[in-house]
């Protein structure tokens, strides 16, 4: 993958995978974890979320070639995104944790954005966005759509002013303790944990991406995700008011 910049961080990390029917992708996402992104403390957390193609079994080969080079462990969780980084979330035990899309789609645009600004000193949680002015992003018309919808909806209904609550994340650990315990099962994650971070005074930046264009194959359903993620964050939004 060109224009990747290999980056030190000088603390300790978690890097969360999910995985789910990715089996394209996986192998070659934790060999350019380990080449471009090296830490003072590092791990690379895998939650298989009910894949039904060879995603484990290609996780599993990487996880062997890798072996002595970097520490990979696989975990396995109930299917939905929300499950996935709940289970590493629980399992993680550094500093800092990053999560990081199966396919490596936005590289390490995000942390290396936020290491060469020295962010990470001056914020607690980072939102990797695509509605950064600075983000590099070819998308469809349709998924734009739908991004902007989406968040129109959040930032009205929570009272709030992100770009981009579907995002990458990068933040400190300790936040988990501060924030109510996580609901969501499903796409409604990130926003759940940005959402109650803005509501607990946590200092949050949205930092530029670079969508790399990898050829991957998407799960995601804009209608009937769309519908599912309204209803999820109405819940929240019940939940927060009683």
């Amino acid at each position: 993958m060109k224009n990747l910049e290999k980056l030190y961080f000088d603390d300790s990390l978690s890097i969360i995978v999910p995985l789910y029917n990715k089996q394209e992708n996986i192998e070659n996402t934790l060999f350019l974890i380990h080449k471009y992104i090296q830490a003072k403390k590092i791990e690379i957390l895998i939650i298989e979320n009910g894949s039904t193609d060879l995603s484990l079994e290609r996780a599993r080969l990487a996880k062997e070639q890798l072996e002595g080079k970097v520490d990979i462990q696989i975990y396995n969780s109930q299917k939905g995104l929300g499950n996935a980084l709940r289970k590493g979330f629980e399992v993680a035990k550094n500093n800092w944790v990053y999560f990081v899309p199966a396919d490596f789609s936005f590289g390490n645009s995000d942390i290396s954005y936020i290491v060469n600004n020295n962010l990470y000193s001056k914020f607690d949680l980072f939102i990797g966005s695509k509605g950064h002015t600075e983000s590099q992003i070819t998308r469809q018309i349709s998924r734009k759509i739908y991004s902007k919808l989406l968040n129109f909806f959040i930032n009205k209904q929570f009272k709030i002013k992100i770009l981009d609550t579907q995002g990458s994340l990068f933040f400190k650990s300790k936040i988990l303790k501060i924030l109510p315990t996580l609901q969501s099962q499903e796409f409604t994650i990130t926003a759940e944990i940005i959402i109650l971070s803005i509501k607990n005074g946590i200092k949050i930046k949205e930092v530029p991406i670079i969508d790399y264009q990898i050829n991957s194959k998407s799960t995601v359903s804009p209608v009937k995700d769309g519908y599912r993620m309204i209803y999820q964050l109405n819940k929240l939004k019940s939940k927060l008011t009683t």
